[in-house]
């Protein structure tokens, strides 16, 4: 296994920024109840320049303007975690534009999901673990919420040590050992053939979500990383919140019965039924760290080493 950089976990009275790797923040935002939230973790805010700043597209700042918010938040030796507001779109066009060399020259915990797997794909090839995690665009989603803002400051506190799921009749048995990687399914295949692919060259344990896609198009996904290889490399697989599939009752199944066809033709250990996606609650996961996953008739157990 490679060495990989893990950042210094928050304390009490640490500063994190606040920005947008992405899509910009609603005007509802300009409120900061969620600001709120991360203080009463005992945390001070900071706020990237270009927040609030929006351009056609939906993009917090032109990518130069995403870019510079996170090179200045890495410089600044107060910054203990860097928080994207939001995921949306735009992370690719942030990365390809970025010193991504500062991100080692100053390792801190960047949170983030959905088309923040992007970043998640980049931390990959320089050897840092980050936390997939809730992000304050969701801090007020639903009754279950509060639990995922109490997991994430958790994540940040260095206080997450495993995850237990319950049994779910599409798992298969089994135990791996392996480098937890992935994110955003759409996002996650989307890196390959970019600077930011994982190769899965080493033992990995991959964890895929998604939202809004169209059965057809997990289909193709999944039969793009089967095809290429990179299903059979991993040494297991964990199954996240799939939401809002488009066309269920056309292919006359649900989106969970589609991925298990996919599972069969594997031989690793797959567990369904983890919390984790854009739905509540959203466990936090710290990845780029090597795990151990137990799967067996009483449920799942995702352990951090």
């Amino acid at each position: 296994m490679k060495q990989y950089i893990r950042p210094q976990f928050l304390k009490k009275g640490d500063t994190v920024t606040v920005l947008a790797m992405a899509s910009n923040p609603p005007e509802s935002a300009k409120e900061e109840r969620w600001v709120k939230v991360i203080e009463s973790w005992g945390l001070k805010v900071k706020k990237g320049k270009h927040l609030y700043d929006a351009i056609p597209g939906e993009f917090a700042g032109t990518d130069a303007d995403r870019a510079a918010d996170i090179e200045e938040a890495l410089r600044d030796p107060e910054v203990k975690a860097i928080i994207s507001w939001r995921g949306g779109y735009g992370s690719i066009r942030t990365v390809a534009t970025l010193d991504t060399s500062l991100f080692v020259k100053y390792p801190k915990w960047i949170v983030g999901f959905s088309d923040i797997t992007v970043f998640h794909a980049l931390f990959g090839t320089l050897g840092l673990e980050s936390i997939h995690g809730n992000m304050p665009c969701n801090f007020f989603d639903g009754p279950d919420s509060e639990k995922s803002n109490e997991i994430l400051r958790s994540a940040l506190f260095g206080e997450i040590k495993s995850y237990t799921t319950a049994p779910h009749p599409y798992s298969r048995f089994g135990k791996a050992r392996g480098r937890l990687i992935g994110g955003n399914l759409s996002l996650w295949s989307s890196t390959i053939g970019t600077p930011w692919e994982n190769h899965i060259d080493e033992d990995c344990i991959l964890f895929i979500e998604d939202i809004d896609e169209r059965m057809l198009s997990v289909d193709r996904m999944l039969w793009t990383m089967k095809c290429g290889g990179y299903l059979d490399r991993a040494k297991a697989i964990i199954i996240g919140q799939f939401t809002d599939t488009n066309g269920e009752d056309e292919w006359k199944r649900d989106v969970y019965s589609l991925i298990k066809e996919h599972m069969d033709r594997l031989d690793c250990p797959v567990l369904f039924g983890c919390d984790c996606g854009h739905e509540q609650p959203n466990i936090s996961l710290y990845l780029g760290r090597e795990v151990e996953l137990t799967v067996a008739p009483d449920g799942g157990t995702i352990e951090f080493l």
